[in-house]
């Protein structure tokens, strides 16, 4: 017979009652919230690598935790700075409280700044920063609002790593649409000749130019051969070959570029069909034109978990050939690599941009037939960079210095003496940290953040200064957006003990913009999250034909591919578990209340 509920549950047990009922509802949402979640992560949860802790003693962490966040402090200064006075436009005049069109991009308002600091801002955990940054991304950006030419190279690096990065750290579907979106536009660069994108491209027109002062044939080693990591990238997660065939034909041609002595000119020809160097001011160097062409060659052979064997072919004889013809030894005995006139004379001078050189070194020295040699080369030519900071009077490096007669790095006269916020120096202090465990090298990240704040900081944003060896230099008015792409995240990331973007699993782009290895879990995650299945071996490269939720249907329009995000039939295979839980919760919660009341 059933019982009265009021015997059952005497009055004094009433509180009991709703705890249990509550605590049920509480397990309830804890359950929809574990299925729920799927691959997409919050913001909050950035994975970690246990193993990279090391062991460091308690004042040297809390060393560490001060100057990480010292750097998160200074994000936030240029950051406030940037949305305060230049929203939406590309970059930041702090003097002027103005914003910035910038050559590379006209003066379209494409928001590159917001584009190239989203994984800057979630790695640091700003979460309300980047929440605002993602609503402007979502109702803004639109690459189509690009209204004169804009460099291939810059928005590749830039708009199309930046996007892809930070969705394959959130999961968020808006970024790779936009990612998507970016790239198509791009496309009709490679319309030219032989093949070879076009260094600017006009959006709206899909029109390709060559920079008219380099003459009718010329592009950089550079930007063609900086565009392989982004793009194939995108074919894997998509399952649309078009991007990687297009980087791949500029591959085939680039290996016909290099002469005799193993070199690849600074610029190759856009209308030879075998790719051979342009017919005027050939020179080579590992500075500005050639230098993220070698390192492309290398990160590629590393993001594809070494299945890309002929990017690893191409990269190791490039650097026996650089180093047999470039290297070079100062009278004090530092190392540094020169560059090769068109005359056939070296010229003794070292860019900033070349300081990277030491940590492509460090990165590629496993994988090198001589890993010793690869890493005292990269300790030795870092530690050149790190003189050419040292020797200043404000303790920042110059954007080119040669060296006097005690073979010590030293400033030249004009340009070449400013400092652009750049990142290179601090990105070498990074590989070799993460290479070698040398806290040393922390220490000198550490001297170069201190240099930063105190001789580039304004009331309002960050900026560069013309003359690194003179006190109270003039500003030049622009806080790039790169400084809060690769400078702060290099310097924020070198102070951390456990790494939020291990090297076995993440490769970054020239733009210090963190994409995944290709079959590794966080490649894995992102691929789920855009195609809503689960990566395996049998997918390869770009082989799998169909991407199941949120299909893509490619149509060809004009001969370029365009990308419509269609209804899938696949549902999402999470809501009907929720649903499921909801129902099963409910149906508890009510028996439960049959029996007690």
């Amino acid at each position: 017979m059933r019982r009265d509920h009021r015997s059952f549950f005497p009055p004094k047990r009433k509180l009991l009652r709703w705890l249990a009922v509550v605590g049920m509802c509480a397990v309830g949402l804890l359950l929809l919230y574990s299925v729920t979640a799927g691959s997409r992560r919050r913001h909050d949860q950035i994975r970690s690598d246990p193993d990279f802790a090391r062991a460091v003693n308690a004042p040297q962490r809390r060393t560490n935790i001060y100057r990480k966040n010292f750097v998160k402090q200074m994000m936030q200064h240029a950051w406030i700075n940037y949305a305060t006075y230049a929203w939406g436009h590309n970059e930041l005049r702090p003097n002027s409280k103005s914003g910035y069109g910038g050559s590379n991009f006209g003066e379209a308002m494409l928001g590159l700044t917001i584009v190239d600091s989203l994984d800057t801002l979630y790695l640091m955990g700003l979460h309300k920063e980047l929440e605002n940054a993602t609503d402007w991304i979502k109702t803004k950006f639109n690459i189509r609002n690009a209204i004169s030419t804009m460099s291939v190279f810059e928005a590749n690096i830039r708009l199309l790593g930046g996007f892809l990065s930070i969705h394959a750290l959130t999961g968020q579907k808006v970024f790779i649409e936009k990612a998507i979106d970016v790239a198509n536009q791009l496309l009709p660069a490679f319309n030219s000749p032989n093949g070879f994108p076009w260094s600017l491209i006009e959006i709206n027109s899909a029109q390709g130019f060559l920079y008219t002062w380099l003459g009718s044939d010329c592009v950089f080693l550079a930007d063609v051969g900086t565009l392989h990591l982004e793009f194939a990238y995108l074919s894997e997660i998509t399952g649309h070959p078009v991007y990687l065939n297009k980087v791949e034909k500029v591959r085939d041609l680039l290996k016909h570029a290099k002469s005799l002595e193993g070199l690849y000119p600074n610029l190759v020809d856009i209308n030879n069909n075998n790719g051979s160097k342009c017919s005027h001011g050939v020179s080579v160097s590992v500075g500005a034109f050639g230098d993220s062409f070698y390192e492309y060659l290398s990160k590629a052979w590393l993001q594809s978990a070494g299945t890309d064997i002929e990017a690893k072919e191409m990269f190791y004889p490039a650097m026996d050939a650089l180093e047999g013809h470039l290297l070079q030894t100062s009278a004090s005995g530092l190392k540094y690599f020169a560059k090769l006139e068109e005359s056939r004379a070296l010229s003794h001078k070292m860019e900033h941009l070349a300081c990277f050189i030491g940590g492509l070194y460090a990165l590629s020295a496993k994988d090198s037939k001589n890993p010793t040699h690869y890493m005292q080369l990269a300790k030795d030519l870092t530690y050149t960079c790190r003189l050419s900071y040292n020797s200043t009077f404000t303790g920042l490096g110059p954007e080119l210095f040669k060296f006097n007669e005690d073979g010590n790095p030293t400033p030249l006269v004009g340009d070449s003496r400013q400092y652009s916020l750049r990142p290179e120096v601090i990105e070498s202090y990074y590989y070799l940290w993460k290479t070698t465990g040398d806290e040393q090298y922390r220490g000198w990240a550490w001297d170069a953040a201190q240099a930063i704040e105190k001789n580039c900081r304004t009331e309002n944003g960050y900026t560069g200064i013309a003359d690194v060896d003179a006190p109270n230099a003039a500003s030049d008015n622009v806080q790039q957006s790169y400084f809060m792409a690769e400078t702060l995240k290099y310097l924020y990331l070198i102070f951390l003990d456990v790494d939020p973007v291990p090297l076995d699993t993440w490769v970054f782009n020239t733009e210090a913009h963190p994409l995944p290895v290709i079959g590794s879990q966080p490649f894995k995650d992102a691929f789920r999250a855009w195609r809503g299945i689960e990566f395996s071996d049998q997918h390869g490269l770009v082989r799998q034909k169909e991407s199941g939720s949120d299909r893509l249907l490619v149509e060809e329009k004009n001969h370029l591919p365009e990308y419509i995000l269609g209804n899938s039939s696949v549902c999402d295979q999470r809501s009907p578990i929720s649903l499921f839980f909801l129902l099963f919760l409910l149906l508890l919660i009510h028996r439960f209340n049959d029996d007690v009341l």
